[in-house]
C-alpha cells in the first residue's frame, strides 16, 4: 500500500490500543484452551496459534499468531500471503502522543534470536484485505509466511469466532473498516 498510517475506526476484529513493543515477548500469556489454532514449523521457525477471527466485514479480516525464532540469528516476517486474498498486508498498531490509534503497513516484523514475536490484538497483525469470497467459521485459510533468512512457512490457520481469542480482543470490539 501506498499510504503510512491510517487512523484507525471501531475495531472489532482486533487492532486494540497498545504500541507495536507489546507484539514482542513471551506468547504464554495469551495461550488459550478453546479451539485449535494452527501450527507449523520451518528450519528454525515456529508458527503457533494461528487463527483469523470471522470478518465482521466479509471483505476483510486479521491474521493472528505467534512465531518463535529457535536460532542465534535475529530474523524478521517480510511478507504475507493467503488463500483467502491476493492481497495481505504487515501491519503495526500504535499509539500516537494524541492517545489515537493508528495501524501502518510495516515493511518487516522483527522475530528476535531465541524468542518470539506475537501477532495480535493492538501489535504487529497481518491485514488480510479484499477478500473476494467471504469466510466464516469453520473455514480454513493458508498462511504463507516469508522471512528475511529465506525461510517460508505454510500453515493452515481456522476461522474462528472472535470470541475464540483471549480477553484482550474480545474487549477491543469494532471493525477496520477505515483501513482498505
Amino acid at each position: 500500500m501506498a499510504w503510512a498510517a491510517l487512523p484507525l475506526a471501531v475495531l472489532a476484529t482486533g487492532c486494540g490500543g497498545g504500541t507495536a513493543s507489546d507484539a514482542l515477548g513471551d506468547a504464554s500469556d495469551t495461550r488459550h484452551t478453546g479451539p485449535d489454532k494452527g501450527a507449523a514449523r520451518s528450519g528454525d521457525l515456529r508458527v503457533e496459534e494461528a487463527w483469523i477471527p470471522e470478518p465482521a466485514m466479509p471483505e476483510m479480516s486479521v491474521a493472528y499468531l505467534t512465531i518463535a525464532n529457535d536460532s542465534t540469528e535475529d530474523d524478521a516476517l517480510v511478507d504475507a500471503s493467503t488463500s483467502a486474498s491476493p492481497d495481505t498486508d504487515l501491519c503495526s498498531t500504535v499509539t500516537t502522543d494524541s492517545g489515537a490509534s493508528q495501524m501502518r503497513v510495516v515493511e518487516e516484523i522483527p522475530v528476535p534470536a531465541g524468542g518470539s514475536t506475537q501477532l495480535k490484538s493492538g501489535g504487529f497483525h497481518l491485514m488480510v484485505n479484499d477478500i473476494p469470497d467471504p469466510v466464516g467459521v469453520g473455514d480454513t485459510v493458508t498462511l504463507t509466511l516469508s522471512f528475511v533468512s529465506g525461510t517460508e512457512v505454510e500453515v493452515e490457520a481456522p476461522v474462528l469466532e472472535r470470541t475464540a481469542g483471549n480477553t484482550e480482543e474480545r474487549d477491543a470490539g469494532g471493525d477496520h473498516s477505515g483501513h482498505h
